[in-house]
């Protein structure tokens, strides 16, 4: 994967964003509980800008890495789940989607990647801590699963229907000048 000096900056400019937005709307939503899945608008919206302006092998995971990397200095654990959901997602992308980086595809993998990454959390608080995530039985985890993919499909809608076609009139200004 060979990416221009342009797309290393529009992902790093979406993780920044998300990062300080995800870090605004934590300290001011009320739920402590449902916070990562009420990020989950965030987070869609946070891959499909990559994805839909790069469509390249290699930027979904490229895209969680650097999150994780950001996210690893509020917490280490968080981090690591968004760097194995990347990683499960990119691979899930290969293997099961066919061209992998179609609009089709890049709508499923930005709605779906809030999903996995409460899953992947999930798995490692139970496996490697030891302890349910928010206190929850896994048949409680399969609500959280399907409102957290709601969460997800409204906010790669968002991204689709609003702040893509805003994306493309800067950069058709841009050329012009």
């Amino acid at each position: 994967m060979r990416l221009t000096a342009r797309q290393m900056t529009t992902i790093a400019m979406v993780v920044a964003c998300a990062a300080a937005l995800g870090y605004l709307l934590l300290t001011i939503l009320p739920l402590p509980e449902m916070k990562f899945a009420l990020l989950a608008p965030l987070l869609a919206m946070m891959m499909g800008i990559p994805l839909s302006l790069i469509r390249e092998r290699g930027v979904l995971l490229l895209t969680a890495v650097v999150l994780a990397a950001v996210m690893s200095m509020v917490s280490l654990f968080m981090g690591v789940a968004i760097a194995l959901t990347g990683l499960v997602e990119e691979a899930l992308a290969l293997l099961f989607l066919h061209p992998p980086y179609s609009r089709q595809a890049v709508r499923w993998l930005s709605a779906t990647f809030p999903t996995l990454c409460v899953v992947v959390t999930a798995l490692m608080a139970h496996f490697a801590l030891g302890a349910p995530l928010l206190g929850l039985t896994w048949i409680a985890l399969l609500p959280l699963a399907v409102f957290t993919q709601l969460l997800g499909a409204v906010g790669f809608i968002v991204t689709e229907r609003l702040l893509l076609p805003r994306i493309a009139i800067v950069r058709q200004r841009l050329r012009r000048e």
